[in-house]
């Protein structure tokens, strides 16, 4: 996984891709699957203290832990997995992210 280190890369990351909305991908249908967060730890992609902030197509999405954010990619049909890509802290890029509404 790649850790951003300034808010340039934040914003030339974030739209790489084109943004659909967090709702758009239901993750209620991965049960358990988990993530490795930037932070250093696992989540479920469906814990409600992590936050949805965007979604990309094919089942892309950036979450929202308390401390980073971090861009997951899920593969497979029969049996997903998460591969993280990017990861950055969230005191990283809070000014743009209260410009975006994040």
């Amino acid at each position: 996984m790649i850790q951003l280190t300034n808010h340039e890369e934040f914003v030339l990351r974030l739209h790489e891709e084109r943004i659909i909305p967090p709702k758009m991908i239901n993750t209620k249908g991965y049960g358990k699957l988990q993530f490795e967060c930037g932070c250093g730890d696992f989540h479920s992609v469906n814990n409600d203290e992590i936050e949805i902030i965007a979604s990309y197509m094919p089942v892309k999405i950036l979450f929202k832990c308390s401390s980073n954010y971090t861009k997951v990619h899920i593969k497979g049909f029969f049996k997903q997995k998460c591969i993280s890509l990017w990861s950055i802290k969230t005191n990283l890029v809070k000014d743009i992210t209260n410009d975006l509404n994040f």
